[in-house]
């Protein structure tokens, strides 16, 4: 299901997004959906994150983004910041096209909470390389048209203490978007008003 870039302008500009009203305790991020390409056949920038004991998304598919510093102006800096530092990519306010609502993210047992700001950019229509940090196993720009493709939806099994939790998931190579990224995309789904297919959802899939 392609999006034109004018089309997705048109939803971000009259969308509201809800915002997390933010207590001491709240840790702060940002996230980048980085669209490029074609008007009409528009790709994502995503990541697979690098393995690490200490990341909690230690070797998940993720959109650019990170921790807010002291040092940032704001989510917009920290979103803007952090994709250049992990993947090379410069944004800046030509390439800005708006806001997404707030997740509120869980940090785990006694790991606090997270408000994470996702942003939309627009970078042009070449597919720009990637030039990724130690933080950044691999880098891609994956169609847009994949993610509301049905034959590539799934489920994500992960597996907590001696329970089995099921996700739903989009499938990218030998891997799955889900969890935090997968919310955030249906954000963005639903500023089009073009929810992303579920497994549940596709015929002959049960």
């Amino acid at each position: 299901m392609p999006f034109p870039i004018a089309q997705i302008r048109e939803a971000l500009s009259r969308h509201q997004p809800t915002l997390v009203a933010r207590e001491p305790d709240h840790a702060e991020a940002a996230v980048a959906l980085v669209l490029a390409g074609p008007e009409d056949d528009l790709y994502l920038c995503a990541i697979r994150r690098a393995e690490h004991p200490l990341d909690p998304w230690s070797g998940h598919m993720a959109l650019p983004g990170g921790r807010a510093s002291a040092e940032d102006s704001g989510p917009r800096a920290v979103a803007e910041r952090e994709t250049l530092e992990e993947v090379g990519l410069a944004l800046d306010e030509s390439h800005w096209i708006g806001p997404l609502s707030h997740v509120l993210v869980s940090l785990g047992a006694g790991g606090g909470r997270m408000v994470l700001s996702p942003f939309v950019y627009y970078l042009g229509e070449e597919l720009a390389p990637f030039a990724t940090s130690d933080e950044v196993a691999e880098a891609y720009w994956i169609p847009l048209s994949h993610l509301w493709d049905p034959r590539n939806a799934g489920r994500f099994e992960w597996r907590r203490s001696d329970a089995k939790l099921l996700y739903p998931a989009i499938r990218f190579r030998d891997t799955h978007i889900w969890g935090l990224t997968f919310r955030v995309l249906t954000l963005f789904s639903d500023v089009l008003d073009a929810p992303l297919p579920h497994l549940e959802e596709v015929p002959g899939s049960r």
